[in-house]
C-alpha cells in the first residue's frame, strides 16, 4: 500500500472518529434546546444521565462561547445569544422559510403595507422577517422586534396556537403590567383575554386594532409544520387608518390564505 492510499485512510478514520467532546457538548446543547425554559444543573444532568460536575464543565464551557447562558438570580441554564443567532441564521437558510419570504413579498405587493414572520423564542414572539411597503407611510419595524403576547395580532396568535407552557408565565406577567401601568386597548385580566382567544382561534386568525393604544392595526395567521404545530406567524401591519384589521375583512382573508399556502409549503395537510 502506498504512502498516499495509507494516508487517505487515516484521514477517513479521523474523519469518522469525530471530536468525542464536541459531541458531547452537542447532547447538553440538545436538551437545552428541547427544554421549555431554564434548568438547574441536576436536571441537565439528569437529561443528559451525566455526573453534574461533568455535565458543569461542559456547560462552562459552552457560556464562553455564547451557546449558553447562567441567570445570576436563579442558577439556572439557557440557551446563549449564540445559540440564538445560530438558530436565526439556520431557520433563514431553511429551503421552506425561502419560498414563504417570496410569498410573503408578493403578499406585501398586493396588499402595499408592511409584513413580518415571527417565530416563538425564549423572549417571546420574535419577527425574524420583516418585508417593508414601498409607499412613504410603510410602517418600519426592527427585525427580531419581541410582540406582546396580550396587545399584538402576533402575541395573540401565539397565545392562542403556542404551547401554554411556554406562554402562560409571559401571559400573566403582561396582564399584571396591563393593569399596573393602565394599558389602553389591552386585557387587564385571563378572563377577557380568554374571550380574545377563544375568537382568534374560531376564526383561524387574530385580529388587533390600536393594541395598547400603539396606533397600529394588524392582522396575523398561524403557519403550522408538518406536524399540526404552530411554527411561525404571518403578519400584515400598518398604521389603524390604513389598515382594515376587522376579522371579516379582505386583508384578513387574504393574510389566512397566504399563511395556509406557507403551511402547504412546510408540509402541513388540513
Amino acid at each position: 500500500m502506498d504512502g498516499t492510499a495509507s494516508g487517505e485512510k487515516t484521514m477517513l478514520r479521523s474523519t469518522q472518529s469525530g471530536v468525542q467532546s464536541v459531541e458531547v457538548a452537542g447532547i447538553i446543547l440538545d436538551a437545552l434546546i428541547q427544554a421549555d425554559g431554564p434548568l438547574k444543573l441536576a436536571e441537565v444532568a439528569a437529561l443528559v444521565e451525566m455526573p453534574s460536575a461533568k455535565a458543569h464543565r461542559y456547560l462552562v464551557s459552552l457560556i464562553r462561547i455564547g451557546l449558553a447562558l447562567q441567570s445570576k438570580e436563579t442558577s439556572k441554564y439557557d440557551l446563549g445569544p449564540t445559540a440564538f443567532q445560530l438558530g436565526i441564521k439556520g431557520f433563514a437558510r431553511f429551503e421552506p422559510l425561502k419560498v414563504a419570504e417570496q410569498m410573503l413579498r408578493d403578499m406585501v405587493e398586493m396588499v402595499g403595507e408592511t409584513a413580518a414572520l415571527a417565530v416563538w423564542t425564549e423572549k417571546g414572539p420574535t419577527m425574524i422577517r420583516v418585508i417593508e411597503a414601498r409607499h412613504d407611510f410603510a410602517t418600519t419595524i426592527a427585525p427580531t422586534h419581541h410582540c406582546p403576547l396580550t396587545f399584538s395580532a402576533t402575541g395573540l396568535l401565539f397565545a392562542s396556537f403556542e404551547d401554554t407552557a411556554r406562554t402562560d408565565v409571559v401571559i400573566e406577567r403582561e396582564l399584571e403590567q396591563n393593569r399596573n401601568v393602565g394599558r389602553t386597548h389591552a386585557p387587564k385580566d385571563r378572563s377577557i383575554l380568554a374571550e380574545m382567544i377563544a375568537e382568534t382561534r374560531g376564526q383561524g386568525y387574530a385580529v388587533m386594532n390600536n393594541g395598547g393604544g400603539d396606533g397600529f392595526g394588524a392582522v396575523s395567521a398561524p403557519i403550522f409544520d408538518v406536524t399540526g404545530r404552530l411554527c411561525m406567524a404571518l403578519t400584515v401591519f400598518g398604521r389603524t387608518e390604513r389598515v382594515d384589521a376587522s376579522p371579516d375583512g379582505t386583508l384578513a382573508r387574504i393574510v389566512s390564505r397566504t399563511a395556509g399556502k406557507v403551511s402547504s409549503a412546510f408540509g402541513h395537510k388540513v
